[in-house]
């Protein structure tokens, strides 16, 4: 694949999307103004590239250039030695800047490690209280319900950083591609001499050298960008089934449930059959138009009672257990959290779940006031 042909998906990787612990030494020495080497590179320590879903670095490789210029620096007096020592210093710069980016990788790296561990103890802890049992809807499993999903959201800012640095060694990219082409024009210069060709030629080598460790930077941002945003979308849904498992009072308390049809005896919390829905979105067609009619609906409900607690129920057609694995209940339901969210109401008043109506045409999310 050609340059030109990586710096497009490059790009375009960046609008869509962990990971290796580099060498601490410089990666990108810098050189004289005026010398020039064809030293081979000097190899790199194996490293690895994180996985927020494992908390591990799996390194892959970052070839590096090496080596210091052996060329005695000389001014031939020419217009193409001045070119020389002008794209010497240009590569220079264009390492150290490299060397910067570097650091800024392992550093973000290494917080998304943290943030992956913080994160999986939360869901941990969850799980081990679930797992004896608790009360329905217990406030204390939500409230670290609610930190996990905080925790998730740092995950998603580190992806951030990841993808603004992708943006950086992308221009670095183009830069080297530009300082390559322009060291070659300069092959056809008139009024060099051979020692002229032979810096050209050496630094052409180190150009060359400089580019491969650009690519090969870019191509794990690229892979660590996808991994770790596998992982927070893999989480988001998981987090939605914790939700009703919370509400239930035991894990995995959806799958556990065996009546077909969303009647039931009792009115736990997360029991919605013998309530009154505050609203009934159903989403039977695009662009339902549903924000107006909710704002007002959960303001006057504020206004009666300024404490209420609010569920948010994705309602999938058909029967069988409650469950988020519905594609399109679980992405509605999503919707609606994120516009309550938008008309200022706090997290910790929205309580998440989800059932099955063999009543329901299309998929819907009801809102119930505690």
């Amino acid at each position: 694949m050609g340059l030109s042909a990586r710096h497009i998906i490059a790009a375009s990787a960046l609008l869509s999307l962990g990971g290796c612990s580099f060498a601490t030494d410089a990666l990108f020495p810098i050189f004289g103004d005026d010398e020039v080497s064809t030293a081979p590179p000097a190899p790199v320590a194996s490293s690895a590239s994180p996985s927020a879903s494992s908390g591990e670095f799996r390194p892959a490789p970052v070839a590096a250039s090496s080596g210091q210029f052996g060329l005695t620096a000389m001014d031939t007096g020419t217009f193409v030695n001045q070119k020389v020592s002008q794209f010497n210093s240009e590569l220079n710069q264009l390492r150290g800047t490299l060397s910067v980016r570097n650091n800024q990788l392992e550093s973000i790296r290494s917080q998304t490690v943290g943030n992956a561990s913080a994160y999986h103890g939360m869901v941990g802890g969850i799980k081990s209280r679930l797992q004896v049992g608790t009360t329905p809807g217990n406030p204390q499993l939500m409230s670290q319900w609610r930190s996990s999903q905080e925790q998730l959201s740092r995950i998603e800012g580190d992806i951030s950083n990841m993808n603004q640095l992708a943006a950086q060694v992308a221009a670095d990219s183009a830069m080297s591609s530009y300082l390559l082409d322009s060291v070659r024009a300069a092959y056809s210069l008139t009024g060099a001499i051979d020692d002229d060709h032979r810096r050209l030629r050496s630094l052409e080598d180190e150009v060359n050298q400089t580019t491969v460790t650009i690519e090969r930077l870019l191509n794990e941002l690229t892979t660590d960008i996808g991994r770790q945003q596998q992982f927070v979308a893999s989480e988001r849904e998981n987090l939605m089934e914790l939700a009703g498992d919370i509400n239930s009072g035991q894990l995995y308390g959806s799958q556990q449930t065996t009546s077909s049809s969303p009647q039931m005896a009792s009115a736990a919390p997360g029991d919605f059959s013998q309530r009154r829905p505050l609203v009934v979105i159903r989403f039977d067609r695009q662009d339902v138009a549903y924000e107006p009619a909710l704002y007002q609906a959960v303001s006057r409900a504020l206004e009666r009672r300024p404490d209420a607690i609010f569920d948010l129920v994705a309602v999938s057609p058909g029967s069988g257990s409650q469950n988020l694995s519905s594609g399109s209940a679980r992405r509605n339901a999503e919707q609606v959290l994120g516009s309550l969210a938008g008309m200022g109401l706090p997290s910790d008043r929205v309580m998440l779940s989800a059932m099955a109506s063999p009543t329901a045409q299309s998929s819907e999310v009801h809102i119930y006031v505690r």
